[in-house]
């Protein structure tokens, strides 16, 4: 391995002593959680994996866990991972651990917890009779991201009551544990889930609590219903011990989830660590998440900066890395079983970042120039003749190998064929306006030097969350025109679930209303820039969940007027049966669910729809990337996606090999690195409270691949030696 001499003497933008470096986790008391994530590409897990060799080596009792779902960490230990159990990292010498987290594994947890939920079966409970089991059967789906949270929560809840285990069964107390989490936009919503589920938790409870109750205990509704259809009631004791074992579990559940909140949120017990690049998108999406963290009240102290070239060394062993790599990784990704049988596009380095209409039409030359178009091998994307078919790409792959970038110049080039197309982002870290040089909202805008062919847009999921809940909002209004039987059968604490949809879903209703607007701004085709790899399968499967989610909240609706409609004329509940001559504010707020309903179904169908969708998928030549791209790809077919080219960006040519290139490199790294500081600077005196400072720290570019024990603990050496300032302070 080769590293800049000079990399911890010189080259470190700290504004504060050595003690306020990365080297002060080591030192901190107590079990600590660290947090690391950022930018897909940008070297998340080799960083976390580093920090969590340095704490092992100082003789600290370390755990480090992956939450992606796209899983790699096993491939930077170079240690198999794949049971989902605590694994002993043996080439560390006896401190260090790892684990994947078993994702199937908590989603059947999920469902054994929501399924004790349902409520009492009892022919003769209040559940029974009205029809009302489904009301807590809404979640039995477990949403989509949901894994990842319990799967961790898991895990630290073990670790917290000292129970936590090895695959041999050996019990260990940790001291540190290290997280190496998704891709920015995934790590925001697993921030926001662990309040959802100890929420409908807790509301499920409540409202189980009511729909179980038999029919005597309902007063003059009950008492009036059950003598129209002569119900025998149960007696109280035997509703409550058929509860009283799920509800116990689900409490438990509930706790779990609350712990994880609160240690997330304990400046005393865990911290984030940002991790990025020195490039104009990933010190954007950087700054988003510091705003965000620091935000919602988690404790950010750093921002590790990786791949920095500071000597001629460095720049020497940078040429020498990319050529080697890419050379065995293109071997690799042609012999696989899942890559081999795609069409794959080899795109050139270009040596400086792509931004702007003029850069991005010189990356769809090379991606998607006519050889590639020729051959059919996007079958009829380009053909012009059959524009008025409408089609969408799905562009999708690891973190930081150029989605953005091939989406917009794909979305370019068809602008330039004469193509009204609709380019979109979907990730919750949005860099799309970045990518175009343009601010981008939730409604289509034009991008200049497109002659009008080009719109494109960010999805507001906010928006499309808010118009969500108001839709289950007039559902659930019914609970105002039914008084006091409305808390007794449990509508309230139904209302409440309604009004927390899952974090998550609002990206796909906002994608679903985005095929309304496709189809009213008459556009012929429809780019989509995607999360990375774990979000997008996430995104993909979100459909479904939406379709079920939907279809039980309208089944209860309709369940609910055939019982209340045996009551209404007792308690004078007018203009409130289905129909049209009894349509209300009730029925339109249903109708409108309904088409939300009808939008996810279509994009259910038209992820599926081979004629009309195909994904693409980006990647770069390194074994990483290689290793995710293949999940994905096989990810895809699993979902029935049609997958038929991969684009492998950013290959070194022989011509390119230059000096001139590599300042040219140099020289975008330094503009970018003092966006990077002035965010440490900026983001905490604008954040909410008064956090204390974000420190920067500067590492040099590797000259391979940081896979096993050994290399990364030259990355921990560089990442933890005593840092001192610019003047030699």
């Amino acid at each position: 391995l080769r590293s800049s001499p000079n990399a911890a003497n010189g080259c470190v933008s700290l504004r504060a002593s050595s003690n306020e470096g990365v080297s002060r986790l080591v030192d901190l008391p107590g079990r600590r959680y660290i947090f690391v994530g950022g930018k897909g590409g940008v070297g998340k897990t080799s960083t976390s994996s580093a920090i969590a060799l340095k704490f092992a080596d100082e003789g600290l009792r370390t755990l480090v866990i992956s939450t992606d779902p796209a899983h790699s960490l096993g491939d930077a230990l170079m240690t198999d991972l794949s049971g989902g159990k605590v694994t002993a990292v043996s080439e560390q010498g006896g401190n260090l651990y790892a684990l994947e987290v078993d994702l199937e594994e908590a989603v059947e947890e999920f469902k054994r917890v929501v399924q004790g939920l349902k409520g009492n079966e009892d022919a003769d409970s209040l559940a029974g009779k009205l029809g009302l089991s489904e009301m807590t059967d809404i979640f039995d789906v477990a949403p989509p991201g949901a894994d990842e949270l319990v799967a961790l929560s898991k895990v630290m809840s073990l670790v917290e009551e000292g129970e936590a285990k090895t695959a041999l069964g050996e019990s260990i107390q940790f001291d540190r544990i290290v997280i190496d989490t998704a891709p920015t936009g995934h790590t925001i919503r697993l921030l926001e889930y662990p309040r959802f589920i100890s929420d409908l938790i807790t509301k499920s409870l409540s409202l189980r609590s009511k729909i179980d109750l038999p029919f005597d205990m309902v007063n003059q509704a009950g008492s009036f219903i059950a003598s129209q259809l002569g119900i025998k009631m149960p007696s109280k004791d035997s509703i409550k011990q058929g509860g009283a074992k799920a509800n116990e579990v689900a409490i438990k559940f509930r706790d779990r989830m609350e712990l994880f909140d609160s240690l997330l949120h304990d400046p005393d017990r865990s911290e984030f660590v940002i991790v990025c690049i020195a490039t104009g998108l990933s010190s954007a999406e950087s700054g988003r998440l510091a705003t965000k963290l620091l935000d919602s009240n988690v404790a950010l102290r750093h921002i590790v900066v990786n791949q920095l070239l500071r000597s001629e060394t460095e720049s020497e062993a940078y040429l020498h890395r990319i050529t080697k790599d890419q050379d065995r990784t293109l071997k690799y990704l042609q012999s696989s079983p899942q890559v081999s049988p795609l069409h794959m596009t080899k795109v050139p380095l270009f040596d400086t970042e792509i931004v702007g209409v003029y850069g991005l039409r010189a990356l769809g030359a090379a991606a998607f120039g006519p050889d590639h178009i020729a051959n059919g091998q996007y079958g009829k994307l380009f053909d012009t003749d059959t524009a008025k078919d409408v089609q969408f790409v799905f562009v999708g792959g690891k973190g930081g190998v150029g989605k953005t970038s091939t989406s917009s110049a794909l979305g370019v080039k068809l602008a330039d064929d004469g193509v009204k197309t609709l380019l979109i982002s979907t990730d919750p870290a949005h860099s799309l306006g970045d990518c175009l040089s343009m601010k981008l909202s939730g409604s289509p805008a034009m991008v200049e030097g497109t002659d009008g062919n080009l719109f494109a847009m960010e999805v507001d999921t906010e928006k499309a969350l808010e118009e969500f809940k108001e839709k289950l909002r007039g559902v659930s209004s019914m609970k105002s025109k039914l008084g006091e039987l409305a808390s007794k059968i449990g509508l309230d604490e139904f209302a409440d679930l309604l009004e927390n949809p899952p974090p998550g879903i609002d990206e796909v209703v906002a994608l679903g209303n985005v095929l309304d607007i496709a189809k009213k701004g008459d556009f012929q085709r429809i780019v989509v820039d995607t999360a990375p790899t774990g979000h997008t399968l996430r995104l993909l499967s979100f459909p479904d969940f939406l379709d079920s989610f939907l279809q039980k909240v309208i089944t209860i609706k309709k369940k609910l007027d055939g019982a209340i409609n045996a009551a209404k004329t007792l308690f004078g509940i007018a203009n409130f049966a289905s129909g049209e001559a009894g349509k209300d504010d009730i029925e339109d707020a249903v109708a409108a669910l309904e088409r939300t309903r009808a939008k996810a179904v279509e994009l259910k169908q038209l992820l599926r729809d081979t004629e009309r969708t195909q994904f693409v998928v980006v990647s770069i030549a390194t074994a990483l990337a290689a290793a995710e791209s293949e999940r994905l790809v096989k990810g895809l077919k699993k979902r029935g996606v049609a997958c038929e080219n991969i684009i492998i960006n950013r290959l070194l040519t022989d011509a390119q090999a230059t000096d001139k290139f590599l300042q040219r490199v140099v020289k975008a790294q330094d503009a970018s690195l003092k966006d990077i500081n002035r965010i440490s600077t900026e983001v905490p005196l604008n954040a909410k409270g008064d956090p204390p400072p974000v420190r920067v720290q500067e590492v040099p570019f590797f000259d391979t691949e940081l896979r096993n024990v050994y290399a990364l603990r030259v990355l921990s050496n560089v990442l933890f030696k005593p840092q001192t300032r610019k003047d030699g302070h």
